[in-house]
């Protein structure tokens, strides 16, 4: 077995407080042997009356070990005794091993024992030193490595095939004196920082927690801006990752040692002064930290609702923010195979973003939908799905890593997130059901009977906020998460009732809000277009946000709009796309995202088939769409569903007008909405259009190539009365812009 050699230390001393956990009185304590016989044994005991015994035959190397749960987490040394027989006639050689939680493997040196010879071995389990050595990662051993330790383990070699025995006794536990509390290894990315980016502090703690994700002792920045407004941002629990991409996708090795950090954004111009806030039960105190300088940058900001224009996006420094992308509800779905004629990698985690992002933004994308889903990006899951997940009420890393790194590439390329915080399947008994392993479900050690129960049981929903906390403090500093979706399609989860669902938002809306310092839109999504009235009406439900999922796609849209407008709130399709082959299905992505951008909706509908998209390179449709809608700003407007006519055949038009502008796409009936589709297009000529609500005066009219994003024609036209329109011959469809210049 290959082996890297690191510096094993001894140490000598008083402890105020130590346990025995393993003495072997009359039993081995399920300890196991490899190459090595184990039994407990009478002779040579140091703590009661028995040891264990390792009896090896014939073999240069043998282990003994540990399987079950250890934790070290509040104790400094582990000590044993070990024995090697004068009348073996050999001496030998061991090391000591742990294996945390992840399997992730800790090692110390090897160093030597004589025959005849009693070792006392003193092992070090304090943080920051070098005792214990990654083997085959990079993850420093800390307190949070202790406390769930898998396997401990002594591996032992002879310089040739030994017969003997090797006997063991006397495992303990001590503590050293309690520290007292001060902030170490402190670092700030940057002194000076640009308007509207990161300011991020790291450090360490003395302290350990029983759970660090909810920490007894709380630790807050407080920021203090050119102005004097005060922000209370919580510090949040972190481990670093390396990411590497095998054959078989991607792996993220973990490196360095658990860390505390605060993440803040600030929005005004000159010297932030910030201090760290220590809360403990008792007292608190302020740690006085210095300042740092804010100067302009290129960004623009977080996104909220318009001031002046409810309905639409804006950001803080006013620019309109117009979503147009796609989803990207994780890397890949691995749910079911497709049936749209393509193939795509799986696995490639975080590296599939960066194409994704790249090209997305290459062709005037700018917003994309992203679940927190068991498989992707979220945090709290059951322990039996992934090693790095803790059950409730702690949090994954790893995938906390991982959002880490595509909320950068976001900002990198200028998109902006949706981020759903609960997908369906994780209380849904049927369809994609995932109640079966979650960790609130009885059955996984949770206290739920059924999914149901999530919605009120009091304690499921300070859970939940446990965790909203935990988002918040890590995530809500990035001005590229737009909206928290708290909920994908919560009308498909198992034993839906209204009367419950709209008393959890009612409880969760204000209180992610409250804690929010940036507060970020807030969203939940359905499934089926008519549900649920009830939860729709409440004012803490910002937006109204669902699906669209019809071969009829242009009707789908104009029914979703009409079916919500009622409620007068801002709304948007986050899910549509349906086709029985590929064409029909691309047909369907081009069709949904230019008849809704059509409508009076705060961005342009989301196709569901990722993946799809990226195979057959797909993008040129949002470069076009983009091009169309670029520089263009809905707010103010009062832009309402076009009561125009159209006039020709298999023809028809959708659009938004007020009195001196419109914006209409015009298409082949047969081919975007019908119940049997056309399948080879033909061109469309004599078709006219006809407006009676635009003032008199002078009109300029584009026509635009919807597939190329480019101008075709200009035509200019004066209205006395009813202005009408003769569009040019095409294929498809056509997109025109019409606008009053005289």
């Amino acid at each position: 077995m290959k082996k890297i050699i690191f510096l094993f230390l001894f140490f000598t001393g008083f402890y105020l407080f130590s346990e025995i956990i393993f003495d072997f009185e009359l039993t081995t304590e399920n300890w196991k042997g490899e190459n090595a016989e184990v039994f407990f044994t009478s002779r040579y005991s140091n703590t009661g009356n028995y040891s264990l015994c390792a009896k090896v035959q014939n073999v240069k190397e043998a282990r003994l070990f540990y399987e079950g749960n250890l934790n070290f987490k509040f104790h400094d040394y582990l000590s044993f005794k070990i024995y090697m027989p004068e009348e073996g006639g050999i001496d030998g050689e061991f090391m000591c091993y742990i294996k945390d939680d992840e399997w992730n493997w800790f090692e110390t040196k090897k160093f030597k024992i004589k025959r005849g010879e009693e070792k006392s071995v003193i092992l070090n389990l304090k943080e920051n030193n070098d005792l214990w050595q990654p083997f085959s990662h990079l993850k420093v051993f800390d307190a949070y490595v202790k406390e769930n330790i898998k396997e401990f383990g002594i591996i032992i070699w002879f310089p040739q095939n030994y017969n003997g025995r090797v006997f063991f006794d006397s495992f303990e536990l001590s503590k050293d004196k309690d520290e007292k509390f001060y902030i170490y290894n402190f670092r700030e990315n940057s002194k000076k920082i640009g308007r509207y980016e990161k300011f991020e502090i790291t450090f360490e703690i003395p302290v350990i927690f029983d759970n660090p994700f909810n920490p007894d002792l709380k630790i807050k920045g407080i920021f203090i801006s050119p102005s004097g407004k005060i922000f209370e941002i919580p510090a949040f629990f972190y481990h670093d990752y390396l990411r590497t991409l095998y054959e078989d996708g991607e792996k993220l090795i973990p490196y360095g040692k658990s860390e505390w950090k605060i993440r803040f954004t600030p929005e005004e111009l000159g010297t932030y002064k910030y201090s760290l806030k220590i809360q403990d039960r008792d007292k608190n105190f302020e740690i006085n930290i210095g300042s740092f300088e804010v100067v302009e940058s290129n960004k623009n900001g977080f996104v909220n609702w318009d001031s002046q224009d409810k309905n639409y996006l804006s950001f803080s420094n006013g620019k309109f923010f117009y979503p147009i992308g796609h989803t990207l509800r994780s890397p890949d779905d691995e749910r079911e195979a497709y049936k749209y004629e393509f193939t795509y990698r799986k696995g490639l985690g975080t590296y599939a973003y960066d194409n994704y992002l790249k090209k997305m933004s290459e062709n005037g994308e700018n917003y994309i939908r992203m679940w927190m889903g068991a498989w992707w990006v979220g945090i709290e899951w059951n322990s039996n799905y992934a090693p790095h997940y803790k059950n409730l009420g702690k949090y994954s890393l790893e995938n906390s890593w991982k959002l880490d790194y595509v909320c950068d590439i976001a900002e990198k390329y200028g998109i902006y997130i949706d981020l759903t915080l609960i997908n369906h399947g994780q209380f849904s008994i049927h369809p994609d059901a995932e109640w079966w392993d979650n960790p609130y479900n009885e059955i996984n050690g949770g206290f739920l009977k059924s999914p149901d129960e999530f919605f009120v049981n009091e304690k499921a929903i300070e859970l939940f906020k446990r965790r909203l906390e935990y988002i918040i403090s890590r995530w809500s500093y990035s001005p590229n998460i737009v909206f928290w979706e708290l909920w994908n399609e919560v009308d498909l989860t198992g034993y839906y009732s209204s009367e419950k669902v709209r008393y959890w938002h009612k409880k969760i809306y204000p209180f992610l809000k409250n804690i929010d310092p940036y507060k970020k839109p807030i969203s939940t999504h359905y499934c089926r277009r008519e549900d649920d009235p009830m939860v729709w009406i409440i004012p803490e439900i910002e937006s109204l946000v669902g699906n669209a999922y019809h071969n009829q796609i242009v009707s789908s849209m104009r029914e979703y709009y009409e079916k919500r407008k009622f409620y007068g709130k801002p709304m948007m399709v986050n899910e549509f796309g349906v086709g029985r082959n590929r064409i029909f299905l691309e047909d369907n992505l081009h069709g949904g995202i230019w008849s809704s951008s059509m409508m009076p909706m705060f961005g342009v509908a989301l196709f569901w088939w990722w993946p799809f998209i990226e195979h057959f390179n797909l993008y040129y449709h949002y470069k076009a769409l983009s091009n169309f809608w670029k520089d263009e700003d809905k707010r103010g407007k009062f832009l309402q569903i076009s009561d125009g006519k159209i006039k020709g055949q298999d023809v028809d038009f959708i659009g938004i007008q007020n009195k001196k502008e419109g914006y209409f796409w015009i298409f082949d009936k047969k081919i975007f909405d019908a119940p049997l589709k056309r399948i080879n297009p033909v061109k469309i000529e004599d078709a006219i259009l006809e407006f009676g609500s635009f003032e008199k005066g002078i009109y300029r009219i584009e026509f635009w190539d919807t597939y190329k994003g480019e101008v075709v024609k200009v035509i200019n036209i004066e209205n006395e009365k009813i202005l009408k329109v003769p569009v040019i011959p095409f294929e498809k469809d056509i997109a025109l812009k019409i606008k009053k210049i005289k």
